[in-house]
């Protein structure tokens, strides 16, 4: 399936995103338009220590909601692995001997361009946390498997990164090795 792009316009743009308006000729011939956010590339990063997983707790002004979310953030750097180092460091203050890349998808393609890259971080040591002016007050803290099942489970996690992130750990990890 290929639809054609008839024209579109940019009707919003910033340091993060672009916003346009596209007037579409679908493979059938109807006209449809579609409202398009486009963002760089992203990194969800899964900081796991073979034992504790570590989360931020991090407020989100869209929703008015503070949650638990695994560090994540925009490609800003040269590669998507430095991208996700980086996002580690800076949102909870931890450095990998070892990132592995588990999983991509679209966040949400109805209407955002933006696919997550997600990353397992292990070989966690100490480093420095260093906050963006919206991030202040980020706390970092260290749950198990079951206690992040039961933290989605009761919607205390809503974060759409942090559990697609942790559904493909998962899928690609036996869960039976992880003590819980």
């Amino acid at each position: 399936m290929t639809w054609q792009k008839l024209s579109s316009k940019t009707v919003y743009m910033s340091r993060y995103i672009k916003v346009t308006e596209d007037e579409l000729l679908t493979d059938y011939g109807d006209q449809v338009t579609f409202g398009v956010v486009h963002k760089e590339p992203g990194v969800s990063v899964i900081p796991f220590d073979g034992e504790y997983f570590y989360l931020v707790r991090q407020y989100r002004y869209p929703v008015d909601y503070s949650g638990w979310e695994f560090p994540a953030g925009h490609l800003e750097h040269d590669s998507l692995e430095e991208a996700a180092k980086e996002e580690l460091e800076e949102e909870a203050g931890l450095v990998a001997s070892k990132l592995e890349k588990i999983g991509s998808y679209y966040e949400a393609p109805g209407h955002l361009t933006q696919e997550i890259h997600v990353y397992l971080a292990t070989g966690l040591t100490p480093g420095k946390q260093s906050l963006e002016p919206a991030e202040k007050g980020m706390v970092v803290k260290k749950f198990s498997l079951s206690e992040i099942e039961q933290m989605i489970k009761s919607g205390e996690i809503k974060d759409g990164l942090t559990i697609a992130a942790f559904t493909y750990f998962k899928l690609s990890h036996n869960k039976d090795i992880i003590k819980k």
